[in-house]
């Protein structure tokens, strides 16, 4: 599948998200001047992460093609706070939506979509101003103390695409969002034909009943404590599959937050949940719990599925030290709205274009007789092209757009990296006697 085009079609409508309804003042642009409305939209996209007062001076100087202008900073940053954050959301999920609506070929496990959300944390500016908007408390020593913030997302694990973000205040927590995010992922893709993966912390009756309500399918690691009784009855009875009916009782709908989740669990008052036991590499046992009928899915799949999930971290990492997300370009928090929305859609522009660039790879990567590798865009490279070509992305002339793409894609092509198809195996980790000692999370247990 490539998905050159839909990243042609949505550059080439950049001008339909030019418009009023984004700007937070009736009187902001309405005048003719330096910074437009339209200009302003595109900085944050255009924004390279150098310093400051560089960054505005080279995009002002290529926005109006006359390399004698210049302009503080401060007036950039003051423009910048007329702009709905919104902006780059309602791009992303336009981007989103059109790539997801060729449902058959995204599908990647039984005509199933399958997605991971999960959060982390964030630096963000540690200024008195920052803390107030992010409403967190003042510390005794700032200067000690960093600020930080939570950002969670939906991804696809396959196609690696962010179907829903969201960025909040750290206290926020994580069931809240991945309730967020369904709610909002359902607009844009099928979430009849998806099934969703969450890790031990979302161990919550809550979610499992929203996920039914909307018809979709979970896949939870669970904890030990989780239904205690009924993992012990599987030990006991020594089975690794089995459905339970979950009891949706006036205790455990108090306990839920929203109001449409606890109607609909009074409606139907108890869930099958599906209890599945697998075994890692190290011979550790987990439970899985699912609402996928065993039909569709067997207990190795299961395990595959939810191994899968790792590649939410492999994005995260993307976004942290590919994109540098974290070094936001203001400290008031509509800027850093706009930071963050915009690099979202950036990195899905990227996702898009590293798919396209690998299909075109013809080199033949070198084999062992251990290992087999392929050959992989080099991801920096890519960032840093389409970062250079941002002002001819963002034109109004198509032509030029498809030859902009064309030039990255050619590029990334042929620019690589390669990698280990099969990476070594726990068991063979162990054998280097230095493995552990740096990293304390190596010890723990995975897919």
């Amino acid at each position: 599948m490539f998905f050159k085009d839909f990243v042609l079609e949505e550059f080439g409508n950049f001008n339909n998200f030019v418009e009023r309804k984004y700007v937070l003042c009736e009187s902001a642009f309405t005048r003719k001047g330096k910074l437009s409305l339209k200009a302003m939209i595109k900085y944050p996209l255009c924004n390279r992460k150098k310093t400051t007062s560089i960054e505005v001076n080279r995009f002002l100087r290529n926005e109006l093609n006359d390399r004698g202008v210049t302009i503080t900073k401060q007036a950039i940053s003051e423009k910048r706070q007329f702009i709905d954050p919104i902006v780059y959301i309602d791009m992303n999920d336009s981007f989103i939506s059109k790539i997801y609506s060729r449902q058959d070929e995204m599908a990647s496990f039984k005509g199933l979509h399958v997605c991971a959300i999960d959060s982390s944390i964030v630096e963000i500016p540690n200024t008195k101003l920052t803390r107030k908007e992010f409403e967190i408390p003042e510390k005794t020593q700032p200067k000690k103390n960093t600020s930080s913030a939570r950002i969670s997302c939906m991804v696809d694990t396959h196609w690696d695409f962010v179907i829903s973000s969201n960025l909040t205040n750290k206290k926020v927590n994580e069931l809240t969002n991945a309730m967020i995010h369904l709610d909002d992922a359902k607009d844009k893709i099928d979430l009849k034909k998806t099934i969703t993966t969450y890790d031990r912390g979302y161990n919550f009756t809550e979610l499992m009943v929203k996920t039914i309500q909307l018809e979709s399918y979970f896949l939870i690691r669970a904890k030990k404590s989780t239904f205690k009784k009924k993992q012990s009855v599987m030990e006991t009875k020594r089975i690794n599959d089995a459905t339970f009916r979950i009891t949706l009782n006036k205790l455990k709908i108090d306990k839920f937050n929203s109001e449409d989740v606890k109607k609909y669990a009074e409606e139907i008052r108890n869930i099958n949940v599906r209890f599945v036991k697998v075994k890692l590499k190290n011979g550790t046992i987990e439970t899985l719990l699912t609402n996928l009928p065993k039909e569709i899915a067997t207990p190795e799949e299961l395990k595959h599925l939810y191994g899968d999930r790792w590649k939410i971290e492999t994005n995260y990492d993307r976004l942290k030290n590919k994109l540098h997300i974290e070094k936001f370009s203001g400290k008031k928090k509509i800027i850093i709205e706009q930071d963050f929305y915009s690099h979202i859609y950036l990195f899905n522009v990227l996702i898009a274009l590293k798919h396209d660039a690998e299909q075109q790879i013809t080199r033949k990567p070198k084999e062992t007789t251990k290992y087999k590798y392929k050959y992989k865009t080099n991801i920096n490279t890519l960032i840093g092209n389409i970062k250079e070509e941002m002002f001819r992305l963002l034109t109004d002339d198509k032509e030029e757009i498809n030859i902009a793409i064309q030039d990255i894609l050619d590029i990334a092509s042929k620019d690589l990296v390669y990698t280990k198809i099969n990476p070594p195996t726990n068991e063979e980790r162990e054998k280097i006697k230095y493995y552990h000692k740096k990293c304390k999370s190596n010890l723990q247990d995975s897919f």
